[in-house]
């Protein structure tokens, strides 16, 4: 099957379970896109937003910019998963605005800027359906406002190879420092039996 096929039989996985659980709703539904790196996330996230008129938050745009690299080389597997984004910054300038139905309005992270933010502000519209977009979306840290967790299920080497097809080059320096987080998630902190749905991406 021809990866076109792939994306698309997955995001029709995901909308149909969406709109399941939307059915008898008032309040809006935040689900959580999870997946290791290249997984496909992001395409699929705005895939199944066109479908369903969904507002989608990418989470690196929460990166914990303060830390260094060298900070991060000290910390272990779990501690990388719980800090690699800045879920209370998150919580507070888009996730809860958004849930009341406001305008979200936030800072996004940037590799140029001083303090690891950018100057410009990204701006989000409420809606019935919040796609969270990112690996480590479905920490316990947001057990008690994500509604849905979805992993996406793509085998370690093609994700690799997608991963830094996106870079541009190997990415040795980052796969050294974030492979063996994103095999802890995947194994302790939010295995796959602890998803509310599985899509195979691959």
């Amino acid at each position: 099957m021809k990866n076109n096929q792939i994306t698309k039989a997955a995001t029709e996985q995901i909308v149909s379970a969406i709109k399941t659980r939307l059915k008898g709703r008032t309040n809006p539904l935040v689900v959580s896109l999870d997946g290791g790196s290249g997984a496909g996330k992001s395409t699929l996230a705005a895939e199944v937003a066109s479908h369903l008129g969904a507002t989608v938050i990418q989470c690196d745009d929460f990166f914990a910019a303060t830390i260094t690299d060298d900070e991060w080389d000290t910390y272990t597997s779990e501690l990388k998963c719980r800090r690699c984004i800045d879920w209370q910054r998150m919580r507070t300038e888009a996730l809860l605005p958004l849930i009341a139905g406001e305008n979200a309005q936030y800072h996004p992270f940037s590799f140029s800027s001083e303090n690891g933010l950018s100057l410009s502000f990204v701006t989000k519209e409420p809606s019935m359906v919040i796609i969270l977009d990112g690996i480590y979306s479905s920490l316990p840290e947001l057990s008690d406002v994500v509604d849905f967790k979805v992993l996406v299920d793509v085998l370690p080497d093609v994700r690799r190879y997608r991963h830094n097809v996106r870079e541009g080059n190997d990415d040795m320096d980052w796969h050294l420092r974030w492979d063996s987080a994103e095999d802890y998630y995947f194994s302790v902190l939010c295995p796959p039996t602890s998803f509310d749905l599985i899509v195979v991406n691959e």
